[in-house]
């Protein structure tokens, strides 16, 4: 009986440490974060707050990297690890994604704060497949 009660209680807290990592995102951080804004994002005008868009997000720690899915859109098991250890969020926006200017242009603002934050060591856990990365790096 002891042995069973130590099991249980094992797995009950292993159980939350494993999977209880993630931050999960309220309606309202949602509707007050940049990933709201950047569906209605119209290139001329909202472009050019994203400097503001990413300031806000790192202070309500809902910071978004955002990605061009398609009708099924793709996760990886790597995924909340890599949600966990550099506090963001994937966003995909399937196959009707905003003007893509302003989502790399938000994007882009991201990787300069995950550089400046963790260093380097985040390009070689990060997707492939975030909007404007691959044009970044050959930029850096």
């Amino acid at each position: 009986m002891k042995l069973l009660s130590s099991v249980a209680l094992f797995l009950i807290i292993g159980y939350q440490f494993a999977f209880g990592q993630n931050r999960k995102l309220t309606d309202d951080d949602i509707n007050k974060s940049s990933a709201v804004k950047m569906v209605f994002a119209d290139t001329v005008r909202d472009c050019d707050e994203m400097d503001e868009w990413v300031r806000t997000d790192i202070k309500n720690k809902t910071v978004f990297l955002f990605l061009q899915g398609g009708i099924a859109p793709k996760a990886y098991t790597t995924d909340n690890a890599f949600e966990n250890k550099y506090n963001i969020y994937f966003f995909d926006f399937g196959c009707t994604a905003p003007d893509p200017k302003c989502a790399i242009r938000y994007n882009e603002k991201v990787f300069e704060y995950l550089t400046g934050a963790y260093g380097k060591k985040w390009m070689k856990e990060i997707r492939k497949d975030i909007m404007g990365l691959a044009q970044w790096k050959a930029k850096k």
